[in-house]
């Protein structure tokens, strides 16, 4: 076991001192790792006798051995958010290379020809993707963000060939944005889908395809958190590229 899932598992057989210093401890990992046993011990208002008991307690040889483990801990849990942080950043290098390398002019005539342009973004963050392309391309285009399951027969009512839809989802197989795609294309209204990259059912019902590099936090972290910076980056380099392809 970790230290912390010990702490937890051994709580309720604590005295009230200890359960102070196990308390304590949680809140001041770096110190117990950095201080000698006296330091701790001062810090912590206890004697180093209860903090060997403590750590007897939790079935380790003594002080000494929970000291070493939490400094492992740390140590891990250093390397894993560094490691996290460098994918992430990997990432975003990719995917600008890999846009780099796409050829947007289909998606850039569909742009200048749509009458309206309507952003469908099936999640939250797709929802303030789609707000923040409306925010960026307001000088030169203008953009109607929907967001909601609720939006989707109104787009399948108003939209037209003249028009442009594009939708935004994060794996392409929400089922209203797949339903919703299926409709448009048989009104041959024209479409463009912004997914991560992976094959997806949605991707396949647009006429134009676009991608984002997103990571996942690991499940060890216990928090179901994907970044959303892709998207930002994305419609960033859209606008910018679009300006060139105006001025061309």
């Amino acid at each position: 076991m970790r230290v912390e899932e010990l702490l937890n598992y051994y709580y309720d057989t604590f005295s009230d001192n200890e359960k102070y210093v196990c308390q304590y401890l949680i809140q001041h990992y770096e110190e117990c790792v950095k201080d000698t046993i006296d330091e701790f011990s001062a810090s912590c208002n206890v004697s180093k006798a209860l903090l060997v008991r403590f750590a007897k307690k939790l079935g380790l040889s003594g002080y000494s051995e929970l000291k070493a483990r939490i400094k492992i801990e740390i140590q891990e849990q250093n390397g894993e958010i560094k490691g996290f942080l460098q994918m992430m950043t990997d990432s975003y290098h990719k995917m600008m290379d890999d846009l780099n390398k796409k050829n947007l002019s289909g998606f850039f005539d569909k742009l200048e020809s749509a009458k309206r342009v309507f952003v469908y973004g099936s999640g939250s963050s797709q929802a303030r993707a789609a707000s923040e392309m409306k925010r960026i391309f307001l000088p030169i285009k203008e953009i109607i963000p929907l967001r909601g399951h609720d939006m989707c027969y109104a787009i399948q009512k108003i939209a037209s060939p003249e028009d442009l839809v594009i939708m935004i989802s994060l794996s392409g197989e929400s089922e209203a944005a797949v339903e919703l795609a299926k409709s448009l294309r048989i009104r041959k209204v024209p479409m463009v889908s912004i997914t991560r990259l992976t094959s997806n059912r949605l991707a396949s019902f647009c006429d134009e395809n676009l991608y984002v590099n997103s990571v996942q936090l690991p499940a060890k972290y216990h928090i179901d958190y994907e970044s959303s910076t892709p998207y930002f980056i994305l419609m960033e380099y859209l606008y910018l590229s679009y300006q060139n392809y105006l001025s061309r």
